[in-house]
């Protein structure tokens, strides 16, 4: 059975991209996240943060569906087959599957950092960005290495690379998960402990696990109940209605097409996580109930896409934030700020791109091959076993 679900990388690979581009927007049109007129640089500004038009730069509606997207393909196969191997064998492989890479892109930007290759700091004046500086760290070798395999992953570390932050929700979340299906994921009452974890997460990242693994239960346990929603309308509708809680703004929503979803007296009620990843859900629903969206993930160019996610994701902003900003400091003296801004998104994505596609082939698909090697061998006798052992009983009721 393959590992795989081609048009679920290829979301994937779309939402990694989002997030490259939030980043761009982030750096360089920081209005659209802080809603300060003053410091907006190009006209659109004010309407693209408001509007579903942040789409385009909603980094964190992205990162909300990466975590449904993990909960789905870490479950999907025990909820298939009812196998608990699977399940063991990727709770063996889990730290190492994510600290090998992140690891690898903490010390890139530690070598950035001490090599005085950092220059963020050199155009955040004139971008009026506030996101704090990256390479501010600590420039000591053994904090590094701390950050890379402890903070990262058990606390929310991201001290040499901010996209980690993500690193400790995926890890933790991945062994709610495995938990999850070792105690009483071949139960009937696992429906009402999914009610019970959305009611615990209801606001935090960790939802957005639940989600996904009980839409994959849904879709592989026994006969695909998600076939009920396959209607003319209902694809469409699930897809707006994503889209829509998904471009949640990151700015007030007073006055917006957004003041609906909010109530008084919630001030401590994170509407911003929750619409992010009830969004991402239903995103993932629509596309789960739809041919026509599963055959264009599926394509080559959102394949290649989806392999690189993950190296796309954990190098862009290290390069964002050294080379990007020194193209954009060279250039921004000689000429106007957006044509300054355009040219060093030219020349920095391709780059970016470059630098991906040589992680993923040298450290991020070698990493999973070891790690398929290494489970193969340790769980690969368990397997032989319990097919004999079913051939055995197969025999004795003939």
């Amino acid at each position: 059975m393959t590992s795989k679900i081609a048009y679920l990388d290829g979301v994937r690979g779309l939402a990694a991209c989002v997030v490259v581009v939030s980043h761009f927007f982030q750096v360089f049109a920081p209005s659209v996240f802080e809603g300060k007129p003053e410091i907006a640089h190009f006209a659109f500004e004010g309407l693209a943060a408001r509007t579903p038009l942040n789409l385009l730069f909603n980094g964190n509606f992205s990162v909300c569906v990466f975590f449904v997207l993990s909960g789905f393909v870490l479950s999907w196969r025990f909820f298939h087959t009812k196998d608990r191997i699977h399940i063991y064998s990727s709770a063996l492989r889990r730290y190492f599957r994510l600290a090998v890479p992140a690891a690898l892109s903490v010390f890139l930007a530690y070598v950035v950092m001490v090599l005085g290759l950092a220059y963020f700091d050199d155009i955040r004046q004139t971008t009026s960005s506030s996101m704090p500086d990256p390479f501010a760290a600590s420039p000591d070798v053994l904090v590094m290495v701390q950050e890379a395999l402890f903070h990262t992953f058990f606390s929310y570390g991201s001290a040499y690379n901010p996209v980690l932050w993500t690193m400790t929700y995926e890890l933790l979340g991945s062994f709610l998960i495995f938990g999850f299906l070792l105690t009483i994921g071949r139960f009937r009452l696992r429906v009402a402990a999914y009610a019970v974890l959305a009611v615990i997460f209801i606001d935090s990242y960790y939802l957005g696990f639940v989600f996904g693994m009980a839409l994959s239960d849904l879709k592989y346990s026994g006969r695909d109940r998600l076939a009920f929603l396959r209607r003319p309308w209902t694809t469409p509708f699930l897809l707006c209605a994503g889209l829509y809680l998904g471009s949640y703004p990151y700015v007030g929503v007073e006055g917006t097409i957004y003041s609906i979803l909010t109530w008084p007296n919630s001030s401590n009620f994170s509407f911003f996580v929750f619409y992010h990843t009830l969004g991402a859900c239903l995103t993932l629903t629509a596309l789960l109930i739809s041919p026509r969206l599963q055959s264009f993930f599926s394509r080559k160019p959102f394949s290649y896409l989806g392999d690189l996610s993950f190296s796309l994701y954990l190098l862009h902003f290290t390069i964002l934030c050294s080379l990007g900003a020194f193209i954009f400091d060279r250039l921004h003296p000689r000429f106007p700020y957006g044509f300054s801004v355009a040219l060093t998104v030219l020349l920095t994505t391709p780059i970016m791109f470059a630098f991906a596609h040589w992680f993923y082939r040298f450290v991020d698909a070698v990493t999973l091959s070891v790690l398929g090697r290494w489970s193969k061998r340790i769980f690969e006798p368990m397997v032989r076993k319990k097919a004999r052992a079913v051939k055995a009983e197969k025999t004795e009721s003939m």
